[in-house]
């Protein structure tokens, strides 16, 4: 519900805050003291469009914000919290800027917000129940059929889903034979070449190796000569058979060296260390000597390993940049493939499938066709009892179920063909003809604000515990009528008030004296400019107020009659 008002430079209003009783908020004043001015304002911060000309004049902008609290109504995605401040600046430039919770948003944005959380019925065209898509949702609601309507939802879209999958297995069919020959081919030439991913890396490392066999034997016997002399003299490539070994020499040195510590211990350290030497030498050259007899000369493996590197490299021309890209082009190819060998027996599967959902959608829909339009008639009926309660007697109100004709559709009934959505076979429409003689129409066609308001308040009545809609304005509600059907008015807004906040635009006392809370509605010059003003009535200045509205005078025979009025 709306909490707070604070407008700014709208109008003849200069500045004005005002705080909203959760209930039946009344605005009364004399006829153009600016009443609709307010709730023109509330408008705008809910989304009607405007032009630069309601900026006050001399202001060089404008300002409208409210607050508004329990906001269940809103995606947890806007705000978390449990109240939300919309706000609307509109610049003579012709710049309008609109905010949530101070966020920047655009004018559609605050329009969605709003028509969840206000509904304005009068001369503004705000009424969320003037939108159709609404009609089929309340009518649901008031009947109850929401579990009927989530079954036949989720068997639509079970049946969008086999129809996706059997297009695709027809279009699949449709793939040249010429494909389906490339295909195997591509599956056969992958398959046999059994691709391992990473091979790649390791036959070029092997490769190498084996391309340097030759210069890693040599190599490896001249390392190990150098350490123990020629011993292997077939292989060398120097001779060093007439001189001592590197290893011979160390080992000599190690044997003098370990004589010496006898003789001056100081030096055990150094000879440890030597003969640590020795033995890391040894094992070397044992490892080189080793290395050197396992180094393989292997032509027919070398020429194993080009051929399939080659092979790769052809592949990588046709498949993928790596064999990891080849084996999943091999699977996709796959795929596609069974999908052409068993897709025709895969669409006869879904056929059968598809024929019995859309017989089982089929008796979900009618059924729950039958259903609304059993409830049509009993909201109808009610609707226009409230009608007749308000003042409009002759008028009669249709909720029109019609379902949707589809020379295509599968639903046969009465030798028509009958369209199906997500919702159901149906269309729904509020429809009255407001007096004897004239045609049910859509409710938009209502030429009268009073009429559209008195509709709306029916509405309303009827429809209070499923719409879920906090705040309701009406302005022009009491257009045309007077009496005892004001009266019924006043207490219909009162008894709405107990589920919705309700804010309301009179000029008749019947109405006002219903208020939670009754705000006077003033223009005043002062200085030399004319403003408008409003302020919320104390219980003494309401029975002026409501002596004013019934007499125009405030003699003690009006004011006594207001505090009847407001006492009864």
């Amino acid at each position: 519900m709306i909490e707070e008002i604070s407008i700014r430079n709208i109008a003849l209003i200069d500045e004005l805050e005002l705080e909203l009783s959760p209930g039946l908020n009344i605005f009364t004043g004399e006829t153009g003291a600016g009443k609709s001015v307010i709730l023109k304002s509330i408008g705008l911060v809910l989304g009607e469009r405007t032009s630069v000309d309601i900026v006050r004049a001399g202001a060089d902008s404008a300002a409208v914000e409210v607050s508004i609290s329990s906001t269940e109504q809103i995606d947890k995605d806007i705000t978390e919290s449990d109240s939300l401040i919309l706000s609307r600046h509109i610049s003579t430039n012709g710049r309008s800027r609109c905010r949530v919770n101070g966020e920047l948003v655009n004018l559609k944005q605050l329009e969605e917000i709003g028509t969840s959380l206000v509904d304005i019925h009068g001369q503004h065209q705000h009424q969320s129940l003037f939108k159709i898509e609404m009609h089929l949702e309340l009518l649901d609601d008031f009947g109850e059929t929401s579990t009927e309507r989530e079954s036949v939802s989720e068997k639509y879209n079970h049946l969008l889903e086999l129809q996706r999958e059997m297009d695709t297995l027809l279009h699949t069919l449709k793939t040249s034979e010429r494909e389906k020959e490339l295909l195997e081919f591509e599956v056969k030439e992958l398959s046999t070449a059994n691709l391992i991913d990473g091979e790649e890396e390791e036959l070029t490392a092997e490769l190498s190796i084996l391309n340097s066999a030759e210069q890693l034997f040599e190599s490896a016997n001249h390392i190990y000569n150098h350490l123990e002399g020629d011993i292997m003299g077939e292989f060398s490539t120097t001779s060093t058979s007439s001189s001592v070994s590197t290893l011979q020499n160390l080992r000599e040195a190690t044997r003098v060296l370990s004589k010496l510590t006898e003789i001056d211990p100081s030096l055990t350290d150094l000879s440890d260390r030597l003969e640590s030497s020795l033995y890391e030498l040894e094992d070397i050259g044992q490892q080189i000597s080793n290395y050197a007899d396992s180094v393989e000369f292997n032509p027919m493996r070398l020429s194993e390993i080009t051929e399939r590197l080659d092979l790769i490299s052809k592949f990588k021309r046709r498949y993928g940049n790596t064999i990891k890209e080849m084996l999943a082009y091999l699977d996709d190819a796959q795929k596609k493939l069974n999908d052409l060998e068993l897709g025709s027996d895969k669409i006869e599967e879904i056929k059968e499938q598809i024929q019995d959902e859309e017989d089982q959608l089929r008796k979900l829909c009618l059924a729950l066709s039958d259903k609304r339009t059993k409830v049509s008639k009993r909201l109808s009926l009610l609707v226009q009892n409230e009608l007749q309660e308000l003042g409009m007697e002759k008028a009669e109100f249709l909720t029109a179920v019609e379902p949707i004709k589809d020379e295509n559709g599968f639903i046969k009934r009465d030798g028509n063909s009958y369209a199906v959505r997500e919702n159901g076979m149906d269309k729904v429409e509020f429809l009255i003809a407001p007096n004897v003689g004239s045609d049910l129409r859509p409710l938009t066609k209502i030429a009268s604000g009073g009429e559209i308001s008195r509709v709306m308040l029916a509405l309303k009545t009827v429809l209070v515990r499923v719409d879920n809609i906090p705040t309701v304005l009406f302005d022009e509600i009491d257009s045309g009528i007077g009496g005892k059907i004001a009266d019924v008015v006043g207490k219909k807004l009162k008894k709405l008030s107990q589920n919705a906040q309700v804010i309301c635009i009179t000029h008749l006392p019947q109405i006002a004296r219903f208020a939670d809370r009754h705000f006077l509605v003033e223009k005043k010059v002062v200085g030399e400019q004319t403003l408008i003003s409003a302020k919320p009535l104390t219980d003494s200045e309401r029975v002026n107020e409501i002596a004013r509205m019934h007499g125009g005078e405030e003699t003690e025979v009006g004011l006594a009659h207001a505090r009847e009025l407001l006492s009864g």
